[in-house]
């Protein structure tokens, strides 16, 4: 059987669109707890951590969905396309950079890493 080349494209079309379709659902099948910096599963007392940080020192600026209050969007479409790293996150939760203040004198380095996945992770 041969195919004429727009059957053979059609049909290669057909195939990638449902090998992403695939991707997409697995992904959004996870049962895990969002990654940490080290793409390693978060634990479930890291992300209770990242949520309590995130809600008694970021909501008042981020609002508790992210979509921002007085600071910036930062829902993982916006804050993902900006940052792509979580190792970017933490030194910009660390160090602060403008309106961002630092958190590195203020919270310990779990408390970043968590808070920075919590973020990462869709905010819940």
């Amino acid at each position: 059987m041969t195919l004429s080349v727009s059957r053979w494209r059609r049909a290669f079309g057909v195939l990638l669109a449902g090998g992403l379709l695939m991707l997409v659902a697995a992904a959004g099948c996870s049962d895990s707890v969002p990654a940490e910096s080290s793409d390693a599963p978060l634990s479930a007392e890291s992300f209770t951590l990242g949520k309590n940080v995130y809600l008694t020192r970021c909501v008042g600026c981020h609002g508790v969905d992210g979509s921002g209050i007085v600071g910036p969007d930062i829902r993982p479409g916006k804050v993902l396309n900006k940052y792509a790293s979580a190792v970017a996150m933490e030194a910009l939760v660390r160090d602060g950079l403008g309106e961002m203040p630092e958190f590195g004198s203020k919270l310990r380095d779990e408390e970043i890493a968590g808070v920075v996945a919590y973020v990462r992770g869709g905010l819940g």
